[in-house]
């Protein structure tokens, strides 16, 4: 555990012990702890997630193992530092934990505590709900059912019997592949025509996802899941950083400094992006009639900035 951490948990170690007893009554901070699936084989690993939401400035400390190793029939492989999903208009946090267990049965995963402290420097305690998880022992053939010795078979005939045979037909290839070989060799291979540039592949994208009608056929989570994808291919290729592995925040930030955009295209960017993760982490529902027009929103900001990309081609020429 890092340092800061292990220092933020001795603070609020009292806090901890005034829990036991009690949950915390903050209704601000709520955490959830679910297991990839409920029943595994003796040894098998399994991931734990634990998903916390909590009002903007608040400082989590991560799930430290040792309380699950603590737990009978549960063990730690490896933990994961606690991630940040989203900042705003709600900080998002993520923790995942592999698990194993070899104990068979029921294994009881009690309440994990999650120690925080608020924007006003108040500490206190949530805790996650306790399940189950169900451990079977593998299949093992009981002594008496072993089987009799079976007799021999003898191998038959395949085509490896006739490797002289196999051998001639692949010196009669490698000779006509090598002649073969020797008159393209003179043809040089036509260019591979250039991919067509980033605002084309997003607008035509856009069009393919609106003529899905996903969120019209209940499947709004895979609408923004594909519209938030077809944003950050777009910026990955037009602005040259790699969007499709960075956080919300991170875009905003790196965007930031951008001439080629101004204060309403980095809001409307960032209000785009915020509103996905909503929706992708915090399973949250915007209004129906956001839903097209937040794809349209992704098609204006395309095509004004790649007006702006073509002023700057204009000038380099």
């Amino acid at each position: 555990m890092p340092p800061r951490h292990l220092f933020l948990l001795v603070l609020l170690l009292p806090v901890a012990n005034a829990a036991q007893a009690q949950q915390s009554t903050n209704r601000n901070v709520n955490v959830r702890a679910e297991l990839a699936r409920s029943e595994i084989t003796i040894g098998d690993q399994i991931y734990l997630d634990v998903n916390i939401s909590a009002p903007p400035g608040t400082k989590v400390v991560p799930l430290d193992p040792a309380i699950l190793n603590a737990m009978p029939g549960v063990e730690v492989i490896r933990d994961e530092e606690l991630r940040t999903v989203a900042e705003n208009p709600e900080l998002l946090l993520e923790q995942r934990l592999l698990i194993t267990s070899f104990d068979t049965g029921y294994v009881t995963i009690q309440p994990l505590p999650i120690y925080y402290e608020d924007a006003m420097g108040l500490r206190d305690t949530a805790y996650t709900t306790d399940f189950l998880l169900t451990v079977r022992g593998a299949v093992v053939s009981a002594e008496d059912d072993i089987l009799p010795i079976k007799p021999i078979i003898e191998e038959p005939r395949n085509l490896l019997d006739y490797w002289w045979v196999l051998a001639v037909v692949g010196l009669v290839l490698v000779g006509l592949g090598y002649r073969e070989y020797r008159r393209r060799a003179t043809k040089p291979a036509p260019a591979a025509p250039p991919p067509p540039p980033a605002h084309v592949r997003a607008l035509t994208a856009l069009d393919e996802l609106e003529a899905k009608r996903l969120w019209q056929t209940g499947r709004t989570d895979a609408y923004y899941v594909e519209l938030t994808r077809i944003l950050r291919t777009y910026l990955e290729a037009r602005f040259d950083l790699p969007a499709l592995e960075m956080t919300t925040r991170q875009i905003t930030q790196a965007l930031g400094n951008r001439s080629e955009l101004n204060r309403e295209q980095r809001e409307e960017l960032s209000e785009l992006l915020q509103l996905s993760d909503l929706v992708k982490f915090a399973k949250a529902t915007p209004a129906e009639d956001l839903h097209p027009r937040g794809l349209q929103r992704v098609r204006d900001f395309v095509r004004e900035t790649t007006r702006a990309e073509v002023v700057s081609t204009e000038k380099v020429d």
